[in-house]
């Protein structure tokens, strides 16, 4: 059969062949909501689209049978409200939709799932949402935030100071630049530094020993955290190859079965 990404390019026929070959189908999920003044509402299903398309293309051009479903592009960003444009859901919504197109794909004999999350705030509902798959459906689906795979990285190469990397940030500001630079305001870049105390912060990649619901408009009067003056495409890039990498990896141990081998 052709090499093809995209679930919605097959037949239904084409498509029941593909699933005797036990596929791991990829569904990306993100969010519309401010990013500050300086990054459009898109970023994080821009990003997270991108990086899965990428990465379903790579593992697909190895012979591992996988497929990319259309991306959810509206998450939980109640917190972002206050700022224009922002639109939302409630968390049992994203909760029973990833469930409903689970299910769905579960009744037609797909057993391999991979959840691509890239916005923070949709990570409560979607593991509560893969958790309910796989007690229900009798299949393991897979959640990944896809900044979780290039922790090291990011801290090896990043320039900001601790809560620099937050919410249209250094990261996702630099991930931008180098996917989508037109949809980057250079001239409305500003840093905006939040640390936060021992027990909680926004950085991205802090270690909180406590959660709590901030909505953004304590933390920003502009809506970003972090410091995307520190941006570089050269970052994003690198971030951006090292994640599809990661993902494309991933795939191919979900469907070989060695996910769980501690050989691998």
């Amino acid at each position: 059969m052709e090499n093809k990404i995209y679930w919605g390019s097959y037949t239904s026929n084409e498509l029941a062949n593909l699933i005797k070959e036990d596929p791991v189908v990829v569904l990306p999920v993100g969010a519309y909501e401010q990013h500050g003044p300086h990054l459009t509402l898109n970023t994080d299903t821009d990003i997270v689209l991108e990086i899965t398309k990428e990465a379903v293309g790579k593992a697909c051009s190895t012979g591992i049978p996988c497929a990319l479903l259309p991306p959810l592009w509206l998450g939980i960003s109640e917190h972002h409200m206050s700022f224009s444009g922002t639109i939302t859901m409630r968390q049992s919504t994203l909760t029973a939709l990833v469930f409903d197109i689970l299910k769905s794909l579960a009744r037609h004999g797909v057993k391999k799932f991979l959840v691509v999350n890239g916005h923070g705030g949709n990570m409560a509902a979607l593991r509560y949402a893969i958790d309910e798959v796989g007690a229900h459906c009798e299949v393991e689906p897979v959640l990944v935030t896809y900044w979780h795979l290039v922790a090291d990285l990011v801290a090896r190469l990043r320039k900001s100071e601790f809560g620099g990397i937050s919410h249209g940030c250094e990261l996702e500001t630099s991930l931008k630049m180098h996917i989508a630079p037109e949809d980057v305001r250079k001239d409305l870049l500003r840093a905006n530094v939040v640390k936060g105390n021992e027990y909680w912060s926004p950085e991205m990649f802090a270690s909180n020993r406590v959660a709590m619901y901030k909505p953004y408009r304590q933390l920003s009067e502009y809506g970003h955290v972090g410091d995307p003056t520190k941006a570089t495409p050269d970052f994003g890039e690198a971030v951006f190859k090292a994640v599809v990498a990661e993902l494309a990896k991933l795939i191919t141990m979900m469907q070989k079965g060695d996910l769980e081998n501690e050989n691998c």
